[in-house]
């Protein structure tokens, strides 16, 4: 926030990263309109982290994809039919779920956040899951959408909230029944058989570990309590603001809204009718050479009742270089309105809601949206209008309304793909019956497969080769474009299992992955891995340390590799034990940088091997794997196909034992008595 005098300002991330606090990211819930998941990954995911990232962008993938195992869940939920037109493709592992409405579009702006609380000083005698059971849900509400324009160009608003385990705060949470209805709205835009693993977290922690009892009133004291529109139990916004009895006070009302009905000023009038304000004052939006960016005959009923106003010159500024100022005015996006009066209270809704009738409408009947209304009256701005009545009216229109879904593709069918990197199957899903087919392509047009006819209403699974086609094209573009009938249209495939992905980082040797594995700090690794990385960047040779090389002893050398699945071991057993499971199945079975397949595929693949380091290697992954098996059968039972890829290479080990040319007979005797009590050490519990 600004100093009192100013109206309030910040960065959208920062306010982000200090909501977060450096407290571990469990849970995540991202909801848009308009996504961009090159831009979203990039720029919004590594502020839900404590930890310094590269600039350069392909080594920031590579440390997210590291730092995202340590979130349980994360998911997006967005309007499959606003996909930004510039967005980058997806690479990193999180939820993506394209969201399609009956009525109206889906609008809501939150981030909801599950984060780890520390725990307290008289709980340190606390032995197991105990310490880290205390939870909290930060819940953001935005009118920015996860494109650049939303978080880095336009002028937006925002307000983040925090809601405590009921064991460390035993204060209710008055939009707590508000929230539960938004989450249950949200997955009611979703299809029926769609897994909502992270919005469930969320779920379950406003249910069991917060405080249910409700709000009798709307104010206490003098102050209004917080609280969350999402067209709840199907009233109109205005409906809402009259329940809570916010007509009775003598407020001044000023809107900030970029979009507008293309006739009348119907929703202006309802809420008037509702609040009844002394004054009444609307933000007009423009282009930079003064044209209003709304109907002539909405200019005219609009102000009928209210003053078309502007905004302060600083709030539309980029900057005050000479190079910014030559810059059109940055665009207002913000939807704003305030109720204040001189000597009452200051309160402000901010979030998604537009003044339109789809917006303001139940959400039943229009648009999900998602705003909240929060009392700033302690904050200490001072009671004055921030908006300005403009002088001379405008003199030229728009002849249609702009509409936040201009310049969008159209999408006629509501289809779906998935593809599961674990199971190697491309699947689709179509909503409603189509009459004719499909092609699918790249986004450059070439025709991957077709769907002459479609099946609706489930998921269904694509023939070999077209999922064959996807797994290639996914490794450089997350996006897929559909050519039917009705026009061409973008989808971004849903990718599933990613731990089995292949990894964005492939040039690592063994003996670098076994020195990663020994890294204690993420500084260290991330220092590793930008050394590694940006080499290779600058298209000079990458530099290997040969930490494992030949001129190490053999002891230095059998050392290491016992020292490095050592801390592999511990890795995956804390990762099982916090029940982060993604983060071991990723290092144990997936296909990235640092996983165990890898190793032993890219030690099975050296020129000129060394037999004895190659069978002393899978000795040891042999020796992980048995022991990690017996102490989390569970895990091992649910990853059946996901284990397959390891389990095969495994079987190996007695090739690899055949190849170590073993001469006489005292060291045959010696192998035959080594490998299994070799093996045998691990899975009684002893360590490496």
């Amino acid at each position: 926030m600004t100093a009192p005098g100013r109206l309030p300002a910040a960065v959208l991330s920062r306010e982000l990263g200090d909501s977060i606090a450096g407290r571990r990211v469990r849970v995540a819930v991202f909801t848009t309109f308009s996504f961009d998941p090159g831009f979203f990954e990039l720029n919004v995911l590594p502020n839900l982290f404590d930890q310094t990232f590269s600039q350069v962008a392909k080594v920031l993938r590579i440390q997210l994809e590291d730092a995202l195992r340590s979130v349980d869940h994360l998911a997006v939920y967005y309007d499959r039919s606003a996909l930004a037109q510039d967005a980058e493709p997806a690479q990193l592992d999180y939820r993506r779920l394209d969201l399609r409405r009956s009525t109206g579009v889906f609008h809501p702006k939150l981030i909801l956040l599950l984060v780890d609380e520390p725990h307290g000083e008289n709980d340190d005698a606390l032995e197991g899951e105990a310490q880290t059971a205390y939870q909290s849900l930060i819940v953001g509400v935005l009118s920015a959408n996860l494109t650049r324009a939303g978080w880095w160009e336009n002028v937006e608003c925002a307000h983040f909230e925090e809601i405590n385990d009921r064991d460390l705060d035993s204060s209710r949470c008055p939009f707590r029944p508000d929230l539960l209805s938004l989450l249950r709205r949200i997955r009611e835009c979703a299809a029926s058989d769609d897994d909502h693993f992270a919005l469930d977290q969320v779920h379950e922690f406003l249910i069991h570990r917060t405080q249910k009892a409700r709000f009798q009133h709307a104010s206490s004291g003098g102050a209004y309590f917080t609280r969350l529109f999402c067209g709840r139990g199907r009233q109109s916004l205005a409906d809402w603001l009259f329940e809570l009895r916010l007509g009775r006070h003598d407020w001044n009302l000023e809107v900030i809204s970029p979009y507008f009905d293309p006739t009348g000023a119907g929703p202006l009038e309802d809420l008037i009718d509702a609040i009844s304000p002394r004054e009444t004052r609307v933000y007009l939006p423009r282009e930079s050479d003064g044209k209003a960016l709304v109907t002539e005959e909405t200019y005219a009923a609009v102000g009928a009742l209210a003053a078309w106003s502007n905004l302060p010159g600083e709030i539309l500024e980029r900057g005050r270089t000479g190079q910014a100022e030559r810059l059109p005015p940055r665009r207002v996006h913000a939807k704003v309105y305030r109720l204040w009066s001189r000597r009452g209270s200051d309160l402000l809704l901010v979030g998604s809601t537009n003044l339109t009738h789809a917006a303001m409408s139940h959400a039943g009947a229009g648009n999900l949206e998602a705003s909240i209304l929060v009392d700033i009256t302690e904050a200490g701005y001072p009671r004055r209008w921030w908006l300005t009545p403009i002088e001379e009216d405008a003199e030229r229109f728009m002849g249609d309304a702009p509409d936040e879904r201009d310049g969008l593709d159209a999408v006629p069918l509501d289809l779906s793909f998935r593809y599961d990197w674990g199971r190697g199957e491309l699947a689709y899903r179509l909503a409603e019956n189509a009459r004719e087919g499909f092609e699918v392509a790249e986004t450059s047009g070439r025709t991957l497969f077709t769907i002459p006819e479609p099946t609706p209403g489930r998921w269904i699974l694509c023939d070999e080769e077209a999922a064959t086609e996807v797994a290639a094209l996914l490794r450089s573009s997350s996006f897929l474009l559909v050519k039917h009938a009705a026009g061409s249209w973008r989808v971004l495939v849903r990718e599933e299992n990613m731990a089995h992905r292949p990894s964005l980082l492939t040039q690592l040797t063994p003996e670098e992955i076994l020195e990663y594995w020994a890294l204690l700090t993420p500084e260290q690794r991330a220092a590793f891995i930008e050394e590694r990385v940006e080499g290779a960047l600058d298209g000079l040779p990458t530099e290997t340390r040969e930490v494992l090389g030949p001129h190490n002893t053999l002891f230095d050398r059998f050392a290491g590799i016992y020292h490095s699945f050592g801390c592999l071991k511990r890795h995956i057993e804390e990762a099982l034990t916090e029940h982060r499971e993604r983060e071991a199945e990723a290092r144990l079975l997936g296909a990235k940088y640092d996983s165990l397949p890898v190793l032993l595929e890219k030690t099975l693949d050296r020129e000129n091997p060394d037999p004895v380091i190659q069978y002393v290697t899978f000795l040891c992954a042999r020796q992980l794997k048995d022991g990690l098996r017996k102490r989390h059968r569970s895990f091992f039972s649910e990853r059946k196909i996901q284990s397959r890829h390891l389990e095969d290479l495994l079987e190996l080990l007695a090739d690899i034992r055949d190849g170590l040319r073993v001469g006489a007979e005292s060291e045959s005797d010696f192998i035959d008595w080594y490998e299994p009590t070799f093996l045998n050490d691990l899975t009684e519990g002893s360590q490496t």
